[in-house]
């Protein structure tokens, strides 16, 4: 009886030494881990199961989409899953995209939870260190999370992606490892119909897009017999992919992202390279002026708000823009007359090249964080191992339950398709939200992208169908930046440089457009990016490309 009494004490007290943040399951028994810690895997690949461990609780703060339906993120397939497998039990910290950046800080300043999931960013991180577990401490990511580390040592970039210069690593990657539908950033999209009304062609040079868009403007392309109401072109600094730098790509100017300042530098055969004081830029905008002067550039492009700006395209008064699809902007009828504008070459020069980068990387490498608070990283560690533990999972942690949103075929290629539960209000968008983590779930790397079939989900596979168009024109490996983390103190140093820096380029920009410019303002304009230490921040980036921090 003294002996019974004895082990029952023991394996109190062990159970309560279990967990993290001192959190554990009542009763039940605990449930098959994945795989032992050096992942052991079975003839399927799947994880091997080992002993049984107690159940344990983890506070996770995510993400929470607004699309999603259904909060609470343990009615997800793949959490049911791993709870089971693992024995591990989530309570999870919903926080909507509006609230997150204010709850956050006040979780990391007071009240961390054991981690963040899609909600902390690498400035966050850089600025709390201390506040996130080192996953690179004793081995502990490789020994603990073997199938995660699998994947890091088999993508481009290894660990490097992760690990800070310090050496430590403090997040972990979730989302596809590239996304070739991203990789073309906004695209210009041109009204098919006025364009045959007009008696033209898809215009390929900046001087044939000129006369198609005096066309737009005089010959009352939308039929209600006001000759004044039509825009030719519509930008919007509103707009995350319809920013008047695109206009700068057919003079050779290109950012790898849609944002303008990714377009103040390139990198040209190992070097980055200024573009704000070239003459590629001055003729960018010299005809960004004439398109304005001659009433073809909305005026409105650089003080109207999204809203005003998505009216304006509801409206059936535009007839060219930037857009990821116009599908997303218009009525299924109206988005049917666009078609792609591939390429503008531009007579003075150097070469098209599109806003966007080719087989760019997507992933988010601080969307999974472990927070010094958890008193058992080892033990969430091997939960998102199991999360990650094969392709199967992976995409049920993405799209949901196997068979609905996406499906395998006998080869192993993974395939999006629509689920037969649709319904008007359930969209698939609804669907993959609600049932998974869409960017938010373990990485996926290069190999295990899913296909998306023509027959089904007609926006994403239009957009890739789209982006075939222009891709060859996005910027290749070579003109892009490497991928990695920099020392926080780096990092104050650019910004101190670029704050004022942008915002007067941004400014000239809107000013030269719509009010031109000439040699005394273009002279005055090259003085003032050398005050504003242009040269000191092109630096910066060039140091970083030949990896000096």
């Amino acid at each position: 009886m003294k002996k019974k009494l004895i082990t029952l004490l023991l394996a109190a007290v062990l159970t309560a030494m279990t967990g993290c943040g001192g959190q554990n399951a009542a009763s039940g028994d605990a449930a098959q881990a994945p795989g032992d810690t050096a992942g052991a895997q079975t003839e399927a690949g799947e994880p091997a199961p080992t002993d049984s461990k107690e159940k344990t609780t983890f506070k996770i703060a995510v993400l929470l989409h607004p699309l999603t339906k259904d909060e609470d993120f343990n009615n997800k397939e793949v959490f049911k899953q791993a709870e089971e497998a693992t024995g591990v039990h989530i309570e999870w910290l919903p926080i909507s995209a509006a609230d997150a950046e204010d709850k956050v800080n006040i979780m990391l300043a007071s009240d961390l939870p054991d981690a963040f999931f899609g909600l902390v960013g690498e400035g966050q991180i850089a600025n709390n260190m201390d506040s996130f577990a080192n996953l690179a401490e004793n081995d502990l990511l490789k020994t603990y999370a073997p199938h995660v580390a699998a994947d890091y040592e088999t993508i481009n970039g290894g660990f490097d992606l992760v690990t800070w210069p310090d050496g430590s690593i403090r997040s972990l990657m979730t989302g596809r490892q590239t996304s070739y539908e991203n990789d073309g950033e906004g695209i210009m999209f041109i009204n098919k119909a006025w364009l045959d009304k007009a008696g033209k062609e898809i215009p390929t040079t900046t001087e044939e897009f000129l006369d198609v868009l005096r066309a737009f403007r005089d010959g009352d392309m939308n039929g209600n017999g006001d000759t004044t109401d039509e825009i030719p072109l519509e930008p919007s600094q509103s707009d995350w992919c319809s920013k008047i730098m695109n206009l700068a790509n057919p003079w050779g100017i290109a950012g790898t992202d849609s944002s303008d300042e990714a377009a103040f530098k390139m990198v040209k055969d190992g070097k980055v390279v200024g573009t704000a004081d070239t003459e590629e830029f001055r003729s960018f905008l010299e005809f960004a002026h004439q398109l304005v002067e001659e009433g073809l550039l909305d005026m409105e492009s650089f003080s109207q708000t999204s809203e005003q700006y998505h009216a304006k395209l509801s409206e059936g008064v535009v007839g060219c823009y930037w857009a990821w699809n116009p599908y997303g902007d218009q009525s299924e009828t109206a988005a049917a007359d666009y078609v792609v504008v591939p390429a503008l070459q531009a007579p003075d020069g150097p070469g098209y090249v599109k806003t966007g980068s080719q087989d760019k990387f997507a992933a988010n490498r601080t969307g999974f964080a472990i927070t010094s608070a958890c008193k058992d990283v080892p033990r969430l560690l091997e939960w998102w191992d199991y999360l990650s533990s094969s392709t199967d999972m992976k995409y049920t942690s993405r799209f949901g339950p196997k068979g609905e949103a996406w499906d395998m075929d006998e080869n192993g290629t993974v395939f999006e398709k629509l689920p037969e539960s649709l319904t008007d209000d359930f969209t698939i968008e609804n669907y993959k939200y609600t049932y998974g983590m869409v960017d938010y779930g373990p990485l996926i790397r290069k190999d295990e992208n899913a296909e998306v079939l023509e027959d089904v989900a007609w926006t994403s596979w239009y957009r890739i169908e789209c982006v075939k168009e222009v891709h060859d024109y996005c910027l290749p490996a070579e003109n892009q930046l490497p991928i990695r983390f920099v020392d926080p103190a780096k990092t104050n140093e650019r910004t101190f440089i670029e704050t004022e820096l942008l915002a007067y380029i941004r400014n000239y920009i809107a000013t030269s457009i719509l009010e031109g410019i000439d040699d005394g303002s273009w002279n005055a304009h090259l003085e003032q990016l050398k005050a504003l230490q242009y040269d000191a921040w092109l630096q910066w980036y060039q140091d970083y490309l030949d990896g000096k921090f």
